[in-house]
């Protein structure tokens, strides 16, 4: 895809999100009260009072499983290998970036047994009755050590998936990310490396949070979804300049909110 500046292309198209919403479906994700915490810290999230809940996802999943395959087969045959952290962002908000991250986590754990550790951080998660959020300069104090890391780290009803939930989608909460001296990605890429055979990224829009192109530089892959014949060019331009200001390359796009697939024989009228 061009952007716009008569340079090659540097993101490849991964594959089409066939799904009939409108990109800003429920979240399968909510944060319950943890009604069975274990007193030995054995098994992250076990002692934290918060617990994701995943709503029943077996029909939305297995509708979408076919480019699910796709995408993450097509995303490391482009990059020769299987990252271990991947970063999902968007131009504007409403594009599907929490529908197309919650759903890869899933079945990245069901699909390949991965540890997978979602970490959140493009919007509020907490369900009524949730325990309440951290102070976002508590949060980034947690996030400074492994041990910080593993108190905020919650278990989830789904086998091998594990969630971080990070309140700061507020502009004046990035700020501290983005010192030097806090450090708080590498700290927080380097236990997941330890902890987590994968870290997905839920991040905010670009352009809601200029900030995001900051913090996925040390991300592995960085991808972008956009919705099919409604994310605007000169948008998804913005996200690109802004991308390139922060010296960083998006490795794929993904389409969202296909209504239908491209027939054959129209293809082949296109040769």
């Amino acid at each position: 895809m061009s952007n716009g500046t008569g340079q090659k292309p540097t993101e490849k198209l991964l594959g089409l999100i066939r799904s009939t919403g409108n990109g800003k479906g429920q979240r399968l994700f909510r944060i319950v009260p943890n009604g069975d915490m274990c007193p030995a810290p054995a098994e992250a999230g076990k002692t934290n009072v918060g617990f994701c809940s995943v709503a029943p996802f077996e029909r939305s999943l297995s509708r979408i499983k076919p480019q699910l395959d796709a995408i993450w087969s097509n995303l490391q045959l482009t990059q020769g290998r299987s990252p271990h952290s991947v970063l999902l962002t968007s131009a504007s908000k409403g594009e599907g970036v929490t529908y197309v991250s919650e759903r890869l986590s899933i079945y990245l754990a069901q699909t390949y047994g991965h540890k997978v550790l979602y970490v959140n951080i493009a919007g509020s998660m907490s369900d009524t009755g949730a325990p309440g959020s951290l102070p976002p300069e508590e949060i980034l104090d947690r996030l400074a050590s492994s041990e910080g890391i593993d108190s905020l780290t919650m278990g989830s009803n789904v086998p091998g998936l594990w969630v971080l939930n990070l309140d700061i989608s507020k502009s004046q909460h990035a700020l501290p990310w983005l010192l030097p001296q806090r450090n708080v990605m590498e700290v927080l890429l380097d236990h997941a490396r330890s902890a987590f055979d994968l870290v997905l990224f839920d991040a905010e829009s670009v352009l809601a949070a200029p900030w995001t192109a900051t913090i996925a530089k040390p991300v592995d892959v960085n991808l972008l979804v956009c919705r099919f014949a409604v994310t605007r060019r000169e948008v998804l331009n913005a996200l690109l300049d802004a991308f390139k200001a922060a010296g960083v390359r998006p490795q794929g796009i993904i389409l969202n909110a296909r209504r239908y697939s491209v027939p054959q024989s129209l293809y082949k009228l296109l040769k």
